[in-house]
């Protein structure tokens, strides 16, 4: 076994604290540099949109399905859109099989928070037949391979997913109550904003890394994700406890977060536009 792989074996957090110390991380990285990102869209030809994601070694896969529903009765003008995580054991050791751990969970809610906040679509949008039928849009998400930063992936699979989704046709004979469903699926989204998340594992008051690796994660005190729309202007704050950060400290993340908006949008311009 070569050298650095006994020290990482036996002194791992050594290891780690080593490669901090002298602003780099093991696998290459600047503290505050991101993994390159691959984008694919209409990887599932079943799904009424779709999308395969890489950050680095972590790869999510995203599908959304439309079916026509009933509205609420406090909004008969709103359809829904509902984003589902899931971690199985097959993407890694740490997942177990069963009901959905914290973290799909969060993860969930998070993405909810996100699309509504930002206004990605319009759920009026959505609507068909007010009071009576509106599109309800599932996205699923699933990983296929963990090592860390899975809210910055599966929120960049949900968006690509949405701008690839098309629906099918959809007539209402009003006389006879009927509704009718195309079989083809023609028909695009409009989709309002693309958010783009940046998460920072937090590893000291004065040590931030950005897009962390599972390894990143396990040695950090706790995670920030900054959520920013196109003109980098802050959309939504997550931060499931942990470490607190400075305000000059969290500004500073803000606005690296805000700087890669534009480089993550020209990715998803171009793997939906090759896929179509």
């Amino acid at each position: 076994m070569a050298t650095q792989e006994v020290w990482k074996t036996f002194e791992p957090d050594n290891y780690y604290r080593t490669y901090l110390d002298i602003g780099k991380r093991p696998d290459g990285r600047e503290l505050l540099g991101f993994r390159p990102i691959t984008v694919k869209a209409g990887t599932v030809t079943t799904a009424e949109g779709s999308s395969t994601v890489r950050r680095g070694h972590t790869m999510v896969i995203c599908g959304i399905k439309a079916e026509v529903a009933t509205p609420t009765l406090s909004n008969p003008e709103h359809g829904f859109f509902a984003p589902n995580v899931e971690l199985h054991p097959c993407c890694s050791r740490k997942f177990i099989s069963g009901a959905p751990g914290m973290l799909a969970m969060d993860i969930s809610v998070f993405l909810q928070r996100v699309l509504s906040s930002a206004g990605v679509i319009d759920v009026a949008d959505l609507c068909l037949v007010p009071n009576k039928y509106v599109w309800c849009l599932y996205c699923d998400v699933v990983c296929l391979n963990y090592d860390g930063n899975m809210y910055d992936a599966a929120l960049l699979a949900v968006i690509t997913a949405l701008q690839n989704v098309r629906l099918p046709a959809f007539t209402y004979d009003e006389e006879n109550d009927k509704a009718t469903v195309g079989l083809e699926r023609t028909i695009p989204l409009c989709v309002k904003s693309r958010p783009v998340s940046s998460t920072f594992t937090l590893y000291s008051d004065t040590v931030q890394l950005a897009d962390p690796t599972e390894e990143d994660e396990r040695y950090g005190s706790g995670e920030i994700t900054a959520v920013t729309r196109e003109d980098r202007s802050l959309c939504y704050l997550h931060k499931p406890g942990g470490r607190s950060l400075p305000s000059d400290t969290l500004d500073s993340l803000v606005a690296l977060a805000g700087s890669r908006v534009e480089v993550v949008n020209q990715i998803i311009t171009q793997a939906v536009a090759e896929a179509e």
